[in-house]
């Protein structure tokens, strides 16, 4: 068997010797085993000959990694988010993700946002910044409700955190079901039903044809006058320049956004200018401190599925995208 692993010099790394120490620690046999690692992405095609499997800790064309190593047949990636790699998927290839890695920081962050747009920090913010004394005055957030789109690993989390605050969590999923602790739980098909009682619409969902542009400016416009929006997921779920505008005309009263369009945002996007909102350079649901050992988690138990015979996890459906 022969692993390879891709990573990135500047931010997530693993190295052959973790990984042997990490399989070694979990019962699974090294013996006979093949890991390369590279660090330089011109160098790849080279050093992955002959890899059966891939660990992936950056942005990888999975077709150009096919080319140069025939026999690979299963690439695990370091992200939930998949759609950049769909397209170039070769058939044979089964691709896993790192979905519920994220999960606990993401929980506490969405908390954190919630709470600041509880209590109006995005309006101190701007109050500051233009030395105006305008005391604001609201309640705390217990009772109030939140709309969570997407109840994977980041909404279950964020569920229980703002649950344990009191707050009333309505969860939107593709099927309406949900395994996570709700109030209550719909189709994404009905969400217009229920964006006229969120306080907070808070967005996890990957980008797939069925979510991108879902939030548009109809929908942001039927949320209750000061309302926020907190984006963690995909930033093309929601339409930003109708919220940029619905937030510069006091309809919504705040936005954390800590992922964007297109990434690092431009110097010259009119966001960074927009009134009530705060950005985070995405970044705020990620530990690198624990997260390629999370990830390995994830891998080293495929590792010991794909050895028994058994059905992986985190795999990637391609029709659903993701």
């Amino acid at each position: 068997m022969h692993i390879h692993i891709e990573h990135d010099s500047d931010a997530l790394q693993l190295s052959a010797t973790r990984l042997r120490e990490r399989l070694v620690a979990a019962g699974i046999a090294t013996d006979g085993l093949t890991v390369t690692e590279n660090g330089t992405p011109t160098a790849m095609a080279s050093a992955i000959a002959g890899a059966e499997i891939v660990f992936a800790c950056r942005k990888l064309n999975i077709a150009a990694a096919k080319a140069a190593a025939p026999a690979l047949d299963w690439v695990q990636v370091v992200s939930a988010g998949v759609e950049a790699l769909l397209p170039t998927l070769p058939a044979d290839v089964t691709l896993t993700n790192a979905s519920g890695v994220h999960g606990d920081k993401g929980g506490e962050f969405v908390l954190t946002a919630a709470l600041m747009l509880n209590y109006a920090i995005p309006q101190f913010v701007a109050d500051q910044a233009a030395r105006q004394w305008q005391p604001l005055f609201g309640g705390p957030i217990a009772g109030k409700t939140a709309v969570i789109l997407g109840v994977g690993g980041i909404g279950k989390a964020a569920a229980a955190a703002l649950r344990s605050r009191g707050v009333k969590v309505i969860g939107v999923t593709r099927s309406g079901s949900s395994d996570a602790k709700l109030d209550d739980s719909i189709a994404i098909d009905q969400i217009d039903a229920v964006l006229r009682q969120a306080d907070m619409l808070i967005s996890t969902l990957p980008l797939t044809s069925e979510t991108e542009g879902l939030i548009d400016r109809k929908r942001l416009e039927s949320l209750p006058k000061g309302a926020g929006v907190i984006v963690v997921g995909r930033a093309k779920v929601v339409d930003y320049a109708a919220m940029a505008g619905l937030l510069r005309a006091g309809h919504l009263g705040g936005a954390v956004l800590d992922v964007y369009p297109v990434e690092p945002l431009p110097e010259t996007d009119p966001l960074w200018a927009c009134p009530r909102l705060i950005m985070t350079p995405h970044c705020s649901i990620d530990d690198h401190d624990g997260y390629v050992e999370r990830c390995l988690d994830i891998f080293v138990e495929n590792l010991r599925r794909r050895i028994a015979g058994e059905p992986l996890t985190n795999v990637v459906d391609r029709t659903l995208g993701y």
